[in-house]
């Protein structure tokens, strides 16, 4: 049988063809020649806690990323794509799934990612359609049926690893594990040149994920480097922001007052992660360059995104989960060297999530989307058609350890933010328009209260369509577990240190007074 979607044949559908015709003895040389139909290679790059401004391409002159900078030359750029949850696990399975965490339910806290929807996720969906395929680096997602978690059996080439991993796993003397996933990749690349059939790469690097240890090869980039950002960054935590933050919010406050709340501090954070940043770089070009030598360039899209963004002291947050631009907004560079050349260096501004990641992967290879996915694919506007696109993204932050639990609804010009636990339940309202920073939350303002009112009614009704209940909120919400011992240890540590800071200031204010 011969599959088709979108008018294109599947692999598997080629497969079949080409032995039909074989077997039908010759018949092949007489039928008209029929437009070539390669089957396209993947490769889905993805770096940990890289937020959308934290490369060249995205407008930071500080950074210097010119491989990555160059798929989106060749390519296109997603200037408003988005995470629908901040946080590692949750987002790498959306990823994988096309679907959002209220729908999937996997997070650190509540389940595995059920079976059934690994079975609907696109590294599964290829392999069964004829793709080779290989995962290299953190897998991040804790799959049922699986030792550790890990579905190492669902890939040809798995070179994963659960956890967080070690940058160092050869020792100090030994290579840096960007340089090793590099060259897993690398070797992967090679025998599917041999091999010779379509191919599904996906590399997970850890970076720049804490701890921030930078291959010494980078250790001396970025020396005399004082990164631009930082007016919009408080002398204070949590400005700004609603009391639930305050009550709940111990690691991301411990994390401001650790990196963010001393300027000298801040700065070497940052340019620590863009000396980890800088490892990633290097090796994109090194993949991208074998592939190139092998020839495998021409029939190959490449994906370059990141699973969350990340707080650089903002609003006096640190870390990632909340739901501010800096947290949800990532980079996605996509290159199809077969499209339209005037396609090349593109920026698009249409709303996309991370959940449309897996629809488009699918529909690039030919296939159809199975009908759990709530994505869409992202190939039309790769190929500047003119439809109909979503005006509205939602996200969430629905792991009670990480509190303060919320969600939004977040529209070209506006984000309302809800926090749905606290009573009497809290928001923030973002002008976004001229307010790209989120320094005035206007939730309360009267002259926005029809716009507010007007967003609370729509954010219900992606609650219900993500979730798939009547309420919106799937009962495990409520009742997923949480370790009170780790945020207890967040406010502790947080309280000590800001003991210790408070003892520094007033010494060094008693000193300068004697």
């Amino acid at each position: 049988m011969i599959h088709r979607a979108r008018g294109r044949l599947s692999p598997t559908g080629l497969f079949a063809l080409a032995a039909a015709l074989i077997v039908a003895g010759g018949c092949m040389v007489a039928m008209s020649p029929a437009p070539a139909a390669t089957p396209r290679n993947i490769i889905v790059l993805l770096t940990d806690d890289q937020r959308y401004d934290d490369l060249g391409c995205t407008g930071n002159r500080d950074l210097r990323t010119p491989h990555i900078d160059a798929i989106s030359r060749d390519g296109l750029l997603f200037r408003n794509f988005f995470v629908t949850s901040s946080v590692c696990m949750a987002s790498r399975a959306s990823l994988f799934t096309g679907r959002a965490e209220r729908s999937h339910a996997c997070n650190f806290y509540y389940r595995r990612l059920a079976g059934d929807a690994w079975e609907q996720s696109y590294p599964v969906l290829l392999r069964r359609a004829g793709y080779r395929t290989g995962f290299v680096g953190k897998f991040g997602v804790d799959v049922e049926g699986f030792p550790k978690g890990l579905p190492a059996g669902a890939f040809d080439q798995f070179d994963g690893f659960a956890g967080q991993g070690s940058y160092f796993p050869e020792g100090r003397g030994g290579r840096h594990l960007t340089r090793i996933m590099g060259d897993q990749a690398i070797g992967f690349l090679r025998d599917c040149a041999r091999v010779g059939r379509p191919f599904c790469l996906s590399v997970s690097f850890k970076a720049p994920h804490v701890p921030l240890e930078p291959d010494p090869a980078h250790a001396h980039l970025y020396a005399d480097t004082v990164p631009e950002r930082g007016g919009h960054v408080p002398d204070r935590e949590l400005t700004g922001l609603p009391g639930a933050y305050r009550d709940a919010a111990w690691y991301a406050r411990l994390e401001w007052l650790s990196h963010f709340s001393d300027p000298a501090a801040r700065r070497d954070f940052i340019l620590q992660r863009y000396r980890l940043i800088a490892g990633v770089d290097a090796e994109v070009g090194r993949i991208l360059g074998e592939l190139s030598r092998l020839g495998l360039d021409r029939d190959t899209a490449v994906f370059f995104s990141s699973d969350n963004g990340y707080y650089y002291g903002e609003h006096g947050l640190g870390t990632k989960f909340y739901l501010h631009e800096e947290s949800i907004r990532v980079p996605l560079i996509v290159r199809c060297p077969w499209l339209d050349p005037r396609r090349a260096g593109v920026a698009l501004d249409q709303l996309a999530a991370n959940i449309d990641v897996a629809p488009t992967i699918l529909d690039i290879a030919g296939l159809a989307p199975p009908p759990g996915m709530q994505g869409r694919s992202l190939l039309p506007l790769l190929q500047g058609e003119g439809v109909a696109w979503r005006d509205a993204i939602f996200c969430e932050n629905i792991i009670k350890e990480r509190r303060p639990m919320c969600d939004a609804i977040r529209t070209p010009d506006w984000k309302l933010i809800t926090h749905f636990e606290h009573r009497p339940i809290q928001e923030e309202l973002y002008r976004l328009s001229d307010d790209p920073r989120e320094l005035r939350n206007l939730a309360d303002d009267p002259a926005c209260r029809e716009t507010r009112d007007g967003l609370r009614v729509r954010l219900q009704q992606l609650r219900v369509h993500y979730s798939g209940v009547d309420s919106g909120f799937p009962e495990w919400i409520a009742t997923q577990r949480e370790n009170a011992a780790n945020w207890q240890g967040y406010r502790a540590g947080y309280l000590k240190l800001l003991r210790e800071r408070e003892r520094e200031n007033t010494q060094k204010t008693k000193g300068g007074t004697e």
